[in-house]
């Protein structure tokens, strides 16, 4: 939800990713000349990281009534937007 940093395995060592704020399960993000090397060229090409968003198995108290508190009275409904794939 609050962006961050990861640490990300690459062919060339592992790197650490600037995860954006709001970014969410499915999202791309491309590492740029950290994929696999062209032997034609010499030059690496790029490398793309699939995101998989993993809430806690039992979230704190403290974050579970932020959470309902945030969610009251809002319209918001997660399944709306997969209408579009159905």
């Amino acid at each position: 939800m609050l962006g961050g940093r990861i640490r990300v395995p690459t062919v060339g060592g592992p790197v650490m990713l600037n995860v954006p704020a709001g970014s969410n399960t499915g999202t791309s993000l491309r590492l740029k000349g950290r994929g696999l090397l062209d032997r034609k060229s010499g030059q690496r090409g790029d490398q793309y990281v699939k995101l998989k968003v993993v809430l806690p198995d039992k979230p704190d108290a403290a974050l579970k009534e932020f959470l309902e508190k945030w969610e009251a009275g809002r319209a918001y409904d997660p399944r709306k937007a997969m209408e579009q794939f159905t």
